[in-house]
């Protein structure tokens, strides 16, 4: 019998023993990427700078705030905002009678550099299909008030 062998066994058994040092190459888990969607991520953004919640929940809450004044009601929406005339942030929710409802939307203007920007926040709880119709509804809806405030703040740069 020769020693190779045994010698081999041995030295494999210190190296398995042996407690790992930090410095020690050793095989580590692929980092958990950060969710790019899903409620983890809904809640570090929050609605419109304040907490998130369920749909109804922020119903109620935006519906009862004050300063707020509603500012339009339909059959399937109720709209409330900060300011009649030049609002800076508007809250859109649907009625019980709408396909998405419970639903919430916020709509806030915000300044990045020189540009004004309409952005656009959605917590629905309703079915799949109706809250992707409803971002979708929305997205247009704030194509056609982000062109009309970008005319109007190109008008205004004309008239200068």
């Amino acid at each position: 019998m020769t020693l190779k062998p045994l010698v081999s066994a041995a030295i494999l058994a210190i190296l398995c023993s042996a407690p790992a040092l930090a410095a020690d190459d050793i095989v580590k888990p692929a980092p958990t990427p950060p969710p790019s969607a899903g409620p983890t991520v809904a809640a570090a953004q929050g609605f419109c700078g304040d907490k998130i919640a369920k749909a109804d929940e922020l119903i109620t809450r935006y519906s009862t705030m004050q300063g707020l004044k509603e500012t339009y009601k339909s059959v399937d929406y109720v709209a409330y905002a900060d300011d009649e005339k030049s609002p800076t942030v508007m809250y859109t929710f649907t009625t019980k009678g709408h396909p998405a409802h419970p639903a919430a939307v916020c709509r806030k203007m915000t300044k990045e550099g020189d540009t004004l920007l309409l952005k656009m926040e959605v917590v629905c709880d309703g079915e799949k299909e109706a809250c992707d119709k409803l971002r979708n509804d929305f997205n247009v809806m704030n194509a056609k008030m982000q062109t009309e405030v970008d005319n109007k703040i190109k008008d205004a740069a004309g008239k200068k």
